[in-house]
Formats: structure tokens, sequence, C-alpha cells
């Protein structure tokens, strides 16, 4: 067997040994007379690789994967009713709130830094057309910073 099929064959293994109906299927969580199951969506991604050298120059591999889990819905048992309860899209925690607004956030800002960079700009623009019409203004060395 290659470098690389015992790689995969192990990657494998152990996706098959971690991936098992726990895993989409909570454990219950039981509050007096009600049952509590979540339900969750789980992804999965995993490659290998390996190469070898010429005559005795040395072979090397490797292997990695990664997994992601989010909460879908919930099962909630009653004494006389089953339902289940999907969880809705966009009720993720406060860091999945912030950082997706972190983009117009930032956009904001610019806009508005580039707005009073143009009103700096006109006022100083209005001020010097005025200094030759006897203004008595006097004015320092002007410095551009970008």
């Amino acid at each position: 067997m290659t470098e690389v099929e015992t790689l995969l064959k192990a990657t494998i293994a152990e996706m098959e040994r971690i991936l098992t109906s726990k895993t989409v299927i909570g454990e219950p969580i039981t509050a007096g007379k009600k049952t509590v199951v979540p339900l969750l969506s789980v992804g999965a991604g995993f490659g290998a690789g390996a190469g070898s050298g010429k005559g005795d120059e040395g072979a090397t591999g490797g292997a990695g994967g990664g997994f992601g889990m989010k909460p879908v819905a919930v099962i909630i048992i009653e004494e006389d009713m089953v339902r289940v309860e999907p969880i809705r899209e966009g009720t993720g925690s406060l860091i999945d709130r912030v950082v997706e607004k972190v983009p117009s956030l930032i956009k904001k800002e610019i806009d508005e830094w580039e707005e009073k960079r143009e009103e700096r700009k006109e006022k100083e623009s209005e001020e010097k057309g005025g200094e030759g019409k006897g203004r008595g203004r006097e004015r320092g060395k002007e410095i551009k910073v970008e």
C-alpha cells in the first residue's frame, strides 16, 4: 500500500469515528417535563498528499481536515406532543453579528472621512480665493498629508 493510500485510509477511518449520529443529533437536555434535542448541520472536508524523491532521497506526506457545525433546529418533546422548531438564520452569536457588520461600518467611516476631507478642501480653496480680496488673513505653510 502506498503512503497516500495509508494516509487516506487513516483520515477516513478517523472521520467515520467522529461523524456519528450523535454528531448531528445532540445529547437530549431534560428540564422538568420537557426534553430538548438539538439538531446540527455538519460540514467536513479533508485532503491528503504524499511525494517521494528519486532513489534514497526520501518520501513525505501529510493529511488534514476540518469540521464545522451549527445548530439548525431543536426537537421539543413534551408529555403529549413532539414538535420541531427551526433555529432561524440570523440568531447567531453576538460575535457573528458584529463580524457581519464590520465591512459596512468601515465603509461608513471611510465615506464620512472622505466627505470631511472634501469639505476641508472646499473651505481651504474658498479661503485662498479670498486672500487677494483684502480679507487680511494670513496663512502658514501648507503641508499635504495623505
